[in-house]
């Protein structure tokens, strides 16, 4: 199964924890960072600005999805 990295990306740049996780495909991958997205979100405090970004990477580190953090809080609210 392909590896796929989460990468929590704001503009402040600095180094953020990342995850990764083996998912069998980019869809498999798409769910999961969103429902972290979300966990982001829900638990953010002033750690997690609004205007950053969730990026998915491949196992290369090459970026093969991007989820804007302000898109899924208007979607949530």
């Amino acid at each position: 199964m392909p590896a796929y990295c989460f990468r929590l990306r704001t503009p402040d740049r600095h180094p953020h924890p990342t995850e990764q996780r083996e998912l069998p495909d980019l869809r498999q991958a798409l769910i999961a960072g969103h429902g972290l997205a979300r966990k982001l979100l829900r638990h953010r405090g002033t750690r997690v600005p609004l205007h950053g970004s969730l990026d998915i990477e491949d196992e290369r580190n090459q970026p093969v999805a991007r989820i804007l953090l302000a898109d899924l809080a208007r979607q949530l609210s």
